[in-house]
């Protein structure tokens, strides 16, 4: 049984290694885990398709009021992190969950009363029709996609059909633990550089955000290849990122927990691309540790247990984020060269854990968008620096494939 004098907390995880990182943030509160996944005695498991039977299950186990909040990093746990809070009476995630994880519904709500970016949902082939010449070039990606899986920008109705063609054949192929479907949208191309937002949302208000500057994605695949955190972005465009942000967690009513919004800047208007209940993944969590000294999920904890962030953080370095990525069909990759990651205590590598791990078979788009050969992290006294310093390793990074 739980120690009744100890903060309780619902905590969504996908592996059983994930158990001990959380027990290490927070030594003084306890867990209970809840997983999609068959974890044995060490989670809840929660079927999708029967979120009742989640909730009467943690009911019971609250019955005597023990849990303080749900706890949650990924964006196929939206929905039922959202739900268990909502039935339960915890602080809320968000009234309608739905809305993080329907890139049709979320644009509907994101847009208000503008018409810019359209979006046309995709059911089946036949709805490619409804898709007007004046939008081209757009983007097609799965309505409830995440990690740029199956994302394609088309130039010409004929493309749109060949890439959705392949795309969806592969998609629908994917295990989707959170039983979302198949469906696509098309999407007007934002232009403009990209941003990441990173904010604390706390009884629906913004706490802070935490602003980066993506790299420019290389079109027809939307792989996000690295960030720069600080960001760089004068004053006035970096409040642009800001109220846009806040604007995209009131709309979609994002009450409690941390919120990662894409925003693309033009001419000094921000446009909300995606907004999500949840932490960005991938090296967000090393990249923010290393600038700014917090953990988020960490904060998070703290948070419920009514420590509110007293003020904004700071950075203490300046770095670099960068993803190796690789394209085509499946094959060995090697990289020669293992130790211009090691040769630096600027450099970090962020995953896999390992330099001995990098090696493997692996394939990329088209084929397959979990392409990432290996991500890490170079740190800097200023922006400049921290750049040189990684692209000098993407410069010298020598890869083979067989």
């Amino acid at each position: 049984m739980p120690d009744s004098h100890k903060p309780h907390f619902i905590a969504f995880i996908s592996r059983i290694d994930e158990i001990p990182v959380y027990k290490l943030l927070a030594p003084d509160a306890d867990f209970t885990f809840a997983s999609y996944s068959n974890l044995g005695s060490q989670a809840i498991q929660i079927d999708a398709d029967h979120l009742t039977e989640a909730v009467d299950a943690f009911s019971r186990l609250h019955a005597t009021g023990c849990f303080r909040a749900v706890l949650n990093r990924k964006e196929k746990f939206v929905v039922p992190a959202s739900v268990l809070a909502n039935e339960l009476g915890l602080p809320p995630i968000m009234a309608n969950p739905e809305l993080a994880r329907d890139k049709f519904e979320m644009r509907r709500a994101l847009n208000r009363d503008s018409t810019f970016p359209r979006t046309v949902l995709i059911r089946n082939a036949d709805d490619l029709n409804q898709v007007p010449v004046k939008m081209f070039p757009c983007v097609l990606k799965p309505r409830f996609g995440f990690n740029s899986r199956s994302a394609v920008c088309v130039s010409n109705p004929g493309e749109l059909v060949a890439a959705y063609d392949e795309q969806h054949l592969r998609y629908s192929l994917l295990p989707k633990e959170d039983r979302t479907n198949n469906h696509f949208v098309v999407e007007d191309l934002i232009p403009g550089t990209e941003h990441n937002v990173e904010t604390l949302v706390n009884n629906g208000c913004a706490a802070f955000h935490l602003i980066s500057d993506k790299l420019p994605m290389q079109p027809p695949f939307f792989i996000e290849i690295g960030d720069n955190m600080p960001s760089t972005l004068s004053v006035a465009e970096q409040e642009a990122c800001r109220v846009a942000a806040e604007k995209a967690i009131e709309s979609l009513g994002i009450k409690n927990g941390w919120a990662h919004t894409e925003v693309k800047l033009h001419g000094g208007a921000a446009v909300v691309v995606e907004s999500a209940a949840r932490m960005g993944g991938g090296y967000f969590e090393n990249l923010i540790d290393a600038v700014f000294g917090i953990n988020r999920m960490e904060m998070l904890i703290e948070m419920f247990c009514g420590t509110a962030p007293k003020c904004v953080p700071v950075p203490v370095v300046h770095a670099a984020a960068r993803r190796v990525v690789v394209y085509g069909e499946p094959r060995m990759r090697v990289l020669s060269n293992p130790e211009i990651l090691t040769r630096d205590s600027r450099i970090k590598l962020v995953w896999p854990q390992s330099v001995g791990a990098i090696n493997r078979p692996i394939a990329g788009p088209p084929f397959d968008f979990n392409n990432t050969l290996f991500e890490f992290i170079a740190l800097g006294n200023s922006a400049q620096e921290a750049t040189e310093l990684a692209d000098s390793i993407i410069h010298e990074a020598e890869l083979l494939e067989y």
